[in-house]
């Protein structure tokens, strides 16, 4: 990052780990954006169980959970020589040394004209080899750090499209976006630490085993013996007496 007469020069990296420890020993690559996103989008789901009410044309939404948050950027590759190049560096990197960046932005915004732009295929393919494909170390893809100004997101990616906008005569291509959706990468304890899913006031799912009976699951989730005939009208059970062993149960929140 630099401030002064050449403004603020910090590119967005994504930094690229073999696990969900995310330990900064153990960085396997830090990819350097060719330029930074103009915008990028946040959403996060709410999931809702949707009970139909007997006799009527609407149904009971009872909460679920609340999705992890995907976070989506588009990403520009070009070799026309307009912008300055992207980088790929081995480990951990830091953003760009004051020397590198004012060369970087001094750069020329324009090459030779009689020069041949190569083909963004090679860039893009070690792109995609860092973030979404399969690793047989680990048996799935990496897991990953972004990183720009104050934004710090672990996560791994949920979805990746390729558009390719500008081509070589020989139909090559030579610029492309890449729009890339994450979702936040969180371990399974501190999902549970988050949702607190002993509460009785989140939702509960569960199979029905033989020796399982009603009335004490009831009173497991709730803590009181006074609401399982509610539950079991939730489930469309006609008697709580009369649950099948496999069938699937939920006990909703307590309002």
């Amino acid at each position: 990052m630099i401030k002064g007469i050449l403004g603020i020069i910090d590119k967005m990296r994504i930094e690229v780990f073999p696990s969900s420890k995310y330990s900064e020993r153990e960085i396997l690559k830090t990819i350097f954006v060719q330029i930074n996103p103009e915008s990028y989008s946040e959403t996060k789901n709410i999931e809702y169980y949707e009970d139909d009410v007997i006799g009527g044309s609407n149904t009971i939404t009872t909460f679920k959970w609340v999705g992890q948050k995907r976070l989506s950027f588009d990403f520009i590759f070009d070799s026309s020589g307009v912008l300055p190049p992207a980088r790929i560096e081995e480990g951990q990197a830091d953003n760009f040394p004051v020397g590198d960046a004012v060369i970087e932005a001094l750069k020329p915004a324009v090459t030779n004209p009689f020069d041949t732009p190569d083909s963004i295929h090679e860039k893009l393919t070690k792109f995609q080899e860092a973030l979404v494909h399969y690793h047989g170390d680990a048996h799935e893809p990496r897991y990953l750090r972004l990183l720009w100004g104050k934004l710090l997101f672990e996560c791994r990616v949920s979805n990746m499209q390729i558009n390719y906008s500008l081509f070589r005569n020989d139909g090559q291509p030579i610029r492309a976006t890449v729009t890339c959706e994450f979702i936040q990468s969180t371990s399974f304890n501190e999902i549970l630490n988050q949702r607190n899913d002993a509460s009785p006031d989140v939702t509960h799912e569960f199979t029905f085993k033989l020796q399982d009976r009603f009335p004490l699951l009831a009173e497991k989730v709730y803590e009181n013996n006074n609401y399982y005939i509610d539950a079991a009208r939730s489930n469309g059970l006609l008697s709580f007496r009369n649950v099948r062993v496999g069938e699937h149960i939920h006990f909703p929140p307590l309002k």
